[in-house]
């Protein structure tokens, strides 16, 4: 914890200092994920369109999804 009681350091200021410091949270929270993210496209053992198989060239074909056929 930052500090012990928002209200007696920063006064009226307490509520926008809270906003301010999830906000700041928030966006480095999604900054790390980002970053661990594109790590592990990069470290893991797959191929980044593993899940595309049948869209641009694989052995296996998908069939089609739709009513008219």
């Amino acid at each position: 914890m930052l500090v012990s009681n928002m209200a007696l350091v920063f006064g009226v200021l307490s509520d926008t200092v809270e906003v301010i410091l999830s906000v700041i949270m928030m966006i480095s929270g999604i900054y790390l994920t980002h970053l661990i993210q594109r790590w592990a496209d990069t470290s893991g053992g797959e191929h980044p369109a593993a899940a595309n198989v049948g869209l641009g060239g694989g052995y296996e074909q998908h069939q089609a999804r739709t009513i008219r056929e």
